[in-house]
């Protein structure tokens, strides 16, 4: 994988990193409230069962969603995030932490994904598997100077 550190200072400027051409965005261990406090939710477990006016806290949970959903998740302007962008759905059974380490870039490959962001307060890391993918960020972040 091919991998570029930028600085970034906008949301805007994160957004435009993201690659449009693929819809199946992966948010592992995403957590909607980084400050230890206690917030409402709801939860929503199966299709026949949901939890309501709950107290929540430290909740952390996988989280699968498109490029709409991500553009409305980045508003929250959350401080380390590790997004994983694939071209199709993750399937139920691929659960990164059960992977074996040695083979996880293969086995995450081989299920689709393209490019992973690690976002960590005004620094985002990208690892992609397309070379001009990269090349292209680093022209366009020169543009931006």
């Amino acid at each position: 994988m091919k991998e570029i550190t930028i600085e970034i200072e906008s949301e805007n400027e994160l957004w435009s990193l993201f690659d449009k051409k693929h819809d199946y965005i992966f948010i592992h261990k995403f957590n909607p409230n980084e400050v230890i406090e206690w917030w409402k939710s709801d939860i929503k477990i199966k299709p026949d069962f949901e939890l309501k006016n709950l107290s929540v806290r430290n909740m952390k949970f996988d989280l699968q969603t498109d490029l709409n959903g991500l553009k409305e998740i980045l508003k929250l302007q959350t401080r380390q995030l590790i997004i994983y962008q694939f071209d199709k759905p993750v399937p139920d059974t691929l659960c990164i932490e059960t992977l074996p380490e040695k083979s996880i870039l293969k086995i995450l490959k081989t299920n689709g994904l393209k490019h992973k962001y690690f976002i960590d307060y005004e620094f985002v890391t990208i690892n992609s598997f397309d070379e001009n993918f990269v090349k292209t960020i680093i022209e366009n972040k020169k543009n931006w100077l």
